[in-house]
């Protein structure tokens, strides 16, 4: 009886395989799943460094940025000083007039006010450490720079932050150091300090405030003004 089953039992395990081959076959085959996107995302754009001009020059009536620009006189005693011209040109204002002492004045000058954006609106200029500015004077061996903010009473008072550069009849640009402005030494506590002038800077000054017994005739130049660094 076993001798009769054998056969069949091997018989049969073909069937079993080509059944389950055939099942097999059917079977949907399982597929990985696509790996994640790898692509970094890209970097953020730098971000676009403010821009260091401050005032640029041209025959117009205001700067390339918009801001306005004065003259003014300025004396102790009335009719010591007197304002002549503010004249435009391609890259530079030419400010001229006369200080005198005969009525007795001590100090008096003629000086340019130059705005950096329209309706003198103020900047932050507190990264900046140098400013650039061209400069020339027939009648000076030195101009005054002053740094402008927005409080009327420190301008008022003049007691903003200065540097005295030296000039020559020849325009020319100058760097001067942002930590080389000081207020005068008569300003004591109304002094305003550069650091405090900076984060809201409105304006930069230029005179020639040199008094003399006579009358003299000013004549200066202010071209391109900018913060480089």
């Amino acid at each position: 009886m076993n001798h009769l089953l054998r056969p069949m039992r091997l018989l049969a395990l073909p069937g079993a395989v080509a059944m389950c081959l055939g099942a097999c076959a059917l079977a949907p085959t399982a597929v990985a799943p696509a790996p994640a996107d790898a692509t970094p995302a890209p970097a953020p754009a730098p971000s676009t460094p403010a821009t260091t001009a401050f005032a640029t020059f041209t025959t117009a009536a205001t700067t390339v940025q918009g801001g306005t620009f004065d003259g003014f006189a300025y004396a102790e005693k009335a009719g010591d000083a007197g304002l002549g011209a503010v004249t435009p040109a391609a890259g530079a204002v030419r400010v001229t007039g006369f200080v005198g002492a005969a009525k007795g004045s001590t100090w008096a000058g003629i000086g340019l006010t130059v705005q950096g954006a329209p309706n003198g609106a103020a900047q932050d200029r507190s990264r900046q450490t140098t400013m650039r500015i061209s400069l020339a004077s027939t009648s000076a061996k030195t101009l005054r720079v002053r740094l402008v903010g927005t409080d009327a009473a420190t301008l008022a008072n003049g007691c903003y932050p200065v540097f005295v550069q030296a000039v020559t009849p020849e325009l020319r640009a100058y760097d001067i150091p942002l930590a080389a402005f000081a207020a005068e030494s008569y300003c004591g506590s109304n002094a305003r300090t550069t650091a405090a002038t900076l984060p809201a800077l409105a304006a930069v000054e230029v005179t020639d405030p040199t008094v003399a017994a006579q009358r003299r005739d000013i004549d200066f130049q202010v071209g391109a003004i900018s913060l480089p660094r």
